[in-house]
């Protein structure tokens, strides 16, 4: 073997020492912790999904919600909540980014708004901030949001260090991810009180969530450890529903009978096998541009898995471009939302 002379040698030296800074000296914009994600649970049946038609050409059409008179609402990439009645009109500059969308009993339209917090919007279009702190600490990432038959509204801040704030772009979902810590929690607005109160913390991005036919527990959607959570609401308890999400889980829908609707991502095998097993793996992916990490103009595809009450994928609707954010059922079938994708889309309902 050739020895290398020591000019080469003091090049080589010095490239090492770069490196080395680059990947230890820097400070990386995350703090990574490795988890090894595992096969997939099973699949009881896995179809195309079919009859998949856009209704409209809007920015990021991400959750959906109708009011009693059967109109659409949508919040938008620009900060704009939108209503269809039938062609896009605005119904409420609502700012931040707005996410999780429902209606309450009184016909107000709350928003899990990121950036912002919890909103309401009144039928004539006026904002109001419900709350942006539970328990002396900032809401940073509301994420989905149910409420309850007695009013309750329970929502989720999928982390309390990265959002589109304090990391520019849209890749801060992709570094929570990379990073793989718990910095999420499980929140309560009462609106009589008007407190707001944190029902679990130490959660891994938790995103979609809903309150069971029952009003005992609710489930969540953990998108960054593949899993949905049961949390009860008589013990404060918090268990697993399903584990090895066949996909990253986004937003949840229960339906009348206790099925209910989880829309996903496909999972990335590279990701999964290569990268989030190490430390050392993830430390190099988030030094990507975030371009790479976040394509905006390509989103990726995905699926909805129908669930069982007892967290069974009884079948799986694969092959959707890009992939739904939501699901939400409108008339005979199900208007689905989109994080990155420019039109609102519907498809027959299946079950």
């Amino acid at each position: 073997m050739k020895r290398l002379k020591r000019p080469a040698l003091a090049v080589a030296a010095v490239a090492a020492l770069l490196v080395a800074a680059f990947l230890v000296l820097l400070r990386p914009p995350v703090d990574p912790f490795a988890w090894d994600p595992g096969p997939p649970a099973p699949v009881a049946e896995d179809v195309p999904a079919a009859g998949v038609t856009p209704i409209g050409a809007l920015p990021g059409p991400e959750d959906m919600a109708v009011d009693a008179s059967g109109r659409v609402y949508t919040g938008l990439i620009d900060g704009r909540v939108v209503r269809l009645a039938p062609e896009p009109e605005l119904f409420a500059q609502a700012g931040g980014r707005p996410l999780g969308l429902a209606f309450d009993a009184h016909g107000d339209l709350l928003i899990a708004n990121h950036g912002v917090g919890l909103q309401s919007v009144a039928p004539d279009g006026t904002v109001t901030l419900l709350t942006d702190t539970a328990d002396g600490e900032r809401i940073r990432f509301a994420n989905d949001l149910a409420v309850a038959d007695d009013g309750t509204v329970y929502f989720t801040d999928s982390n309390s260090r990265l959002n589109n704030s304090t990391l520019e772009g849209s890749a801060f979902s992709v570094y929570d991810f990379l990073e793989g810590r718990p910095r999420g929690r499980l929140l309560r607005y009462d609106p009589t009180s008007r407190t707001t109160t944190t029902l679990a913390r130490d959660l891994y991005f938790p995103n979609g969530v809903v309150v069971t036919e029952d009003q005992r527990s609710l489930l969540v959607v953990e998108s960054t450890r593949y899993r949905v959570r049961r949390y009860s609401l008589t013990d404060g308890t918090l268990t697993t529903f399903l584990d090895h999400v066949p996909g990253i889980g986004d937003g949840l829908t229960g339906l009348p009978g206790g099925t209910l609707l989880l829309p996903v991502y496909d999972r990335v095998p590279l990701l999964d096998d290569r990268i989030l097993p190490g430390t050392w793996t993830r430390r190099l992916a988030a030094r990507l541009p975030a371009s790479l990490l976040a394509d905006e103009e390509n989103p990726p595809s995905g699926s909805i898995l129908v669930l069982s009450p007892q967290g069974r994928i009884e079948r799986r609707l694969s092959g959707i471009d890009p992939a739904p954010a939501n699901v939400v059922p409108y008339e005979k079938g199900w208007l689905l939302g989109s994080l990155q994708g420019r039109e609102l889309r519907a498809m027959p309902a299946v079950r």
